[in-house]
């Protein structure tokens, strides 16, 4: 599994909230309803932020939100993104409402999870 974490600032010109209702209304379905992108994403969550807020202590996140998209693998990500039909539509919406130069992306294909104390034992006892 590939998961890919994609920060985002908004185009100069739109507010925040301008911003968020475009990628929460307008950006989201487009994803969700494409015809044959479910055959390659397993999953799209949008975060949205408030760019400069943070946790004392912690510095701020100066985004205005991130996604993340789970595939199967790099290369079902690569193809879907090779579709004309995601270029012209997804690749083009985000043009309207994104900052491209300022987005950011990460990439993760291997994930270990551990939640809970009997998890976390288990764990650190395999480590010896």
């Amino acid at each position: 599994m590939l998961i890919v974490l994609g920060f985002y600032k908004r185009k100069p010109g739109l507010s925040h909230a301008e911003f968020s209702r475009h990628w929460r209304d307008v950006h989201g379905p487009l994803i969700r309803n494409h015809p044959v992108i479910s055959t390659y994403m397993r999953r799209y969550l949008q975060h949205h932020l408030t760019p400069g807020t943070g946790f004392p202590g912690v510095g701020a996140l100066d985004y205005d939100g991130f996604s993340e998209s789970w595939w199967d693998s790099l290369e079902a990500r690569q193809e879907a993104h090779g579709l004309e039909d995601f270029k012209q539509l997804v690749i083009e919406d985000e043009r309207q409402f994104i900052d491209m130069d300022a987005t950011r992306i990460l990439m993760f294909d291997n994930q270990n999870v551990v939640i809970g104390t009997d998890h976390a034992a288990e764990w650190m006892a395999r480590r010896g």
